[in-house]
């Protein structure tokens, strides 16, 4: 069971080009254009039995030449014993503002997510660099996550994460990749450690849609005093083992 990375190849003019699902880019979606993407991860991989859906339903529209929109709904199903799940949903949207082009000198945007629902509101600001060299493209995001738990309880409340990816065009459908990512956790302002993930991305593009999938696995950590000296070189306190995720999207209009 798995959930974190993938890519995305955008070829016709209709589609948001985004290379990558947790690494952004800076390239925006093309004015007066709309689309529609369903993600769908898994995260998995810890001592005891735990196991976490995520599934994203988006719609996103390019609103200016430099500024895109997306919408959506976003469901979290936690796992934690074959007889126990809680919950999650939100009402989420999110916004990407394109100061500079990747084609250019170096590709910048910044990008502001809120999602509000019934136990949890999470805000995130992200900054995004870029490049595209001929068929390579390769991107930079650091982000800020905040979570809000209405319930009050006791979990972590702020991410911090670095990544790096880099895309390769294999032919005009289909590119290959890889991510790397750096999380770090905290809980009421004490760092919890940073987990480092690693893996591929794979993504087909047509006229009608595109999707994509990708699959990483922790591959070392920074503990705190706590977590040291259990036998494991991985943490488990806001991370697991392995992460999957598949994205499908298509334009609705043009």
């Amino acid at each position: 069971m798995l959930g974190s990375v993938v890519s995305v190849l955008a070829a016709t003019s209709a589609m948001a080009d985004r290379a990558f699902p947790y690494t952004w880019t800076s390239t925006t979606q093309a004015n007066g254009t709309t689309d529609a993407e369903l993600w769908v991860s898994v995260r998995s991989g810890r001592p005891t039995s735990y196991d976490l859906l995520e599934v994203r339903g988006w719609a996103s529209a390019g609103v200016s030449k430099r500024v895109d929109v997306h919408f959506g709904l976003e469901a979290e199903v936690l796992m934690l014993r074959r007889e126990q799940r809680t919950f999650d949903g939100r009402v989420s949207a999110l916004a990407r503002y394109r100061l500079f082009d990747p084609d250019d000198v170096l590709g910048v945007a910044l990008l502001a997510r809120a999602g509000f629902g019934v136990a949890t509101a999470v805000l995130e600001g992200r900054l995004v660099l870029d490049r595209k060299l001929g068929d390579v493209w390769l991107a930079l995001n650091s982000s800020y996550e905040r979570t809000v738990f209405w319930d009050r309880r006791e979990a972590i409340d702020t991410r911090l994460e670095h990544s790096f990816a880099a895309r390769f065009l294999v032919t005009p459908d289909v590119s290959a990749g890889f991510e790397v990512r750096g999380r770090q956790a905290f809980l009421s302002g004490a760092y919890q450690g940073t987990a480092l993930y690693v893996g591929p991305t794979l993504s087909i593009s047509t006229k009608w849609v595109w999707f994509s999938v990708g699959a990483v696995a922790q591959v070392g950590a920074d503990k705190i005093e706590a977590d040291r000296g259990n036998g494991e070189h991985v943490i488990f306190r806001d991370d697991e083992r392995f992460s999957l995720r598949l994205i499908v999207g298509a334009p609705t209009a043009k």
